[in-house]
Order: structure tokens, then sequence, then C-alpha cells
């Protein structure tokens, strides 16, 4: 939940990252878009950077980070 070009929050609500049609993810601070398959950002103060991807796993319907 950082936005690569300050380390910003992405949520602009808690737990809210999309953007109004749901096609990127959008960051509060910036306005800057990402795209959700790869992070890479397309529009905004940090395009062509990416967000970090982390290691998640699908356990019971529930998204979760895997550690470590």
């Amino acid at each position: 939940n950082r936005c690569p070009h300050t380390g910003a929050p992405l949520d602009w609500s808690p737990d809210q990252f999309l953007d109004a049609e749901g096609r990127f993810i959008i960051c509060a601070m910036h306005g800057a878009l990402f795209e959700i398959e790869s992070g890479r950002c397309i529009y905004g103060p940090c395009v062509n950077q990416s967000l970090e991807r982390l290691p998640v796993r699908l356990e019971r319907g529930r998204l979760l980070l895997n550690k470590g």
C-alpha cells in the first residue's frame, strides 16, 4: 500500500484502491493510475515505475499476505 513516487498510502478510503470504473489502482495523493495485473504506473508522476509485488495466498475465501 505504497506509491512508488512518495511512499504515500494508495487507498483513498480504508481498503479502497480502485478508480470509479474498477479498472485501475489509483493513488489517493497524486491520482497516479496503476495497471491491476502488472502494477505498472500508466499515468501520474511515477509513469513506468511499478508497485511492489507481495506474495499472497487465498485461504478460505480470504486473501492473505505470506510472511517472509
